[in-house]
């Protein structure tokens, strides 16, 4: 069976019977198709508190957690070294197109060079919605940020949209810039915006770039074979796919 590593999901807020209960959920689902570990992303506009979601997460040795924190926030360095050493959160999780703060400012830095200094990695929202293009999100924040952050590992989600190319052009640069396939794959099926992807890929020669399924915006068994079907129609082989799939981020997190 094909190892995979999920590097992108969330609990499903939508379920009944709190936070636990979503993550057994979860935990079931992505154990039945095979994958090994999920990186599961905290959200700060979801129904529980940073101590519900830890404890949901924690019986869940497949689940490691990363924290949502707004940046803008007083304390935000605080919170996140409580949500590290108290709650055993693994990462960072910024997501400036819902919590509506910019990516590059002073505070985002601070808590981005905060993060590579006490050793975890940050994921940072890249999609290029309605919103994000509407608050005027740029690439080149993007840029700024991890410029400001050398040591801070930043891995961009859903690599970047249809903004992909610019953000392969950057990680060629920028050493400490990842991304991850969640959403986009998908999202943009029938649309030249597929093949911009699987060009990046390939142009970074299938490193720094780990499979997502962005879980729950649809299930994760789906999105797994549909992701798959898309990669080996436009050609990658059994190695890269062990690549984007499993062995780049069993590398990155160090599992």
């Amino acid at each position: 069976m094909q190892k995979v590593i999920d590097a992108h999901v969330h609990l499903d807020d939508r379920i009944s019977g709190g936070a636990i209960n979503a993550a057994k959920i979860l935990d079931n689902d992505l154990k039945e198709i095979g994958i090994e570990k999920a990186i599961v992303l905290h959200l700060d506009f979801q129904r529980w508190s940073v101590k519900e979601f830890s404890d949901a997460i924690l019986p869940f040795k497949r689940l490691v957690g990363f924290v949502n924190i707004n940046p803008d926030h007083d304390d935000a360095i605080e919170q996140l070294d409580k949500a590290v050493n108290l709650y055993s959160f693994k990462g960072l999780k910024l997501h400036p197109r819902l919590l509506e703060h910019k990516i590059d400012n002073e505070n985002s830095i601070k808590l981005v060079q905060h993060a590579g200094n006490i050793g975890i990695p940050v994921i940072i929202c890249g999609f290029p919605d309605g919103d994000w293009l509407m608050q005027g999100g740029s690439v080149l924040s993007y840029a700024n940020l991890a410029k400001s952050c050398p040591h801070t590992k930043i891995v961009v989600a859903h690599m970047g949209g249809h903004h992909v190319i610019d953000m392969m052009m950057l990680a060629k640069r920028l050493p400490n810039i990842y991304l991850d396939t969640s959403y986009s794959l998908l999202y943009y099926r029938g649309s030249s915006e597929v093949q911009n992807l699987m060009y990046a890929m390939k142009s970074m020669r299938f490193e720094r770039i780990f499979y997502g399924s962005d879980y729950p915006d649809r299930p994760i068994s789906d999105t797994l074979n549909k992701s798959k079907d898309v990669m080996i129609e436009f050609g990658l082989d059994d190695k890269a796919l062990e690549r984007i799939l499993y062995t780049n981020a069993k590398e990155f997190f160090n599992w």
